[in-house]
């Protein structure tokens, strides 16, 4: 849904950058879960924002100096699913990609969708590369979530992705 940013001020406000559509949007969730690559998500409550350029400062319930903000530096925000909406008949949720099994070009399986980061220009599908492909490919690879050219299909019940992509991309 979002990341924190580098500590602002000195009461251990934070900049936050919104993924919603409508950036203020972030904030009409409640709680907060955060956590920094590889660890656990940790639940957070905002105690006050406010909009800075074209982002947000946030001040949450875990920091109040600027040290204590650092070491939130770079972690994610997510929201508890049963806080969404449900999504329109034909479309998806992009969580609802993790976890599924990429397809490539000639049927080949690639991996599994460990998560989707969502810097703006299109999400980006972080894969882990199937057994098969440990020659030639040991570590995760990344394919851009673009219907059309790229994703073909998306098969929730069946758990695949279907991609024009090849082992050597």
């Amino acid at each position: 849904m979002g990341a924190l940013g580098s500590s602002f001020g000195v009461k251990g406000w934070m900049k936050v950058r919104s993924f919603t559509d409508r950036p203020e949007n972030l904030f009409d969730y409640s709680p907060w879960f955060i956590r920094q690559r590889g660890a656990e998500w940790r639940e957070v409550q905002v105690e006050d924002y406010k909009p800075h350029g074209n982002d947000f400062v946030v001040k949450l319930n875990v920091a109040q100096t600027p040290e204590e903000a650092k070491a939130y530096a770079g972690a994610e925000i997510g929201i508890r699913r049963s806080s969404l909406p449900p999504v329109p008949e034909g479309t998806i949720y992009l969580s609802d990609l993790e976890g599924l099994t990429v397809i490539g070009n000639d049927g080949v399986m690639l991996g599994k969708v460990l998560r989707i980061r969502d810097y703006g220009a299109a999400p980006i599908m972080e894969v882990s590369p199937s057994d098969h492909l440990a020659k030639e490919r040991k570590d995760n690879f990344q394919i851009p979530y673009v219907v059309g050219p790229i994703v073909k299909t998306v098969d929730l019940n069946a758990g695949t992705i279907e991609v024009e992509w090849g082992v050597d991309y």
